[in-house]
């Protein structure tokens, strides 16, 4: 139901924007057409020489920790290998001591897993942070100079008609790529 509204508006704003693209006669709010646009961000990001080495550094980084976590999965496995061995001639309360262990590496690799992928997560956002803003800057700058009101990112799109507007390209030359 939501998402029907939402579409509705959607198709009834963009209608609304289309129809004074094509129509400069046709205005909203003070006379000023809105014009909306779109770039391929990761097309972009693609092309930044310091983003190959970004990507490499994180890999590296990702290796090790999934290194550490095989170190882990090994001794998980090499437990439970034991266990299920030896489970029949053991007592209850070494039963007990062994699954808890078990159960202790399973909750310690869950965590080191979930850690492990949100530092790479917090360095990747810390390393491309100076890189989105030059980026960004270049994009505000050809937005501002080619007059656009509403701009896209091409990585989602609904909809794209052919009177939309491309500035991946503009903004691939604003930053000498």
């Amino acid at each position: 139901m939501k998402k029907s509204v939402l579409i509705i508006v959607l198709s009834l704003f963009v209608g609304v924007t289309l129809y004074s693209q094509d129509n400069p006669s046709v205005s909203l709010q003070n006379s000023s057409v809105v014009r909306i646009a779109y770039i391929n961000k990761a097309d972009i990001l693609a092309l930044i020489p310091q983003c190959v080495k970004i990507e490499k550094d994180l890999s590296q980084l990702e290796e090790e920790y999934g290194a550490e976590f095989v170190v882990m999965t090994k001794e998980y496995e090499r437990k439970v290998k034991s266990y299920l061995e030896k489970n029949k001639q053991m007592s209850e309360p070494i039963k007990l001591a062994r699954q808890t262990e078990i159960t202790e590496l399973e909750s310690r690799m869950a965590m080191y897993k979930q850690r492990y992928k949100e530092e790479i997560e917090k360095q990747r956002t810390k390393l491309y942070a100076p890189i989105n803003k030059l980026v960004d800057d270049a994009v505000r700058l050809v937005c501002e100079r080619e007059k656009i009101t509403i701009l896209f990112d091409e990585a989602q799109p609904i909809y794209v008609s052919a009177q939309c507007v491309d500035l991946t390209p503009l903004v691939k030359a604003e930053l000498g790529l």
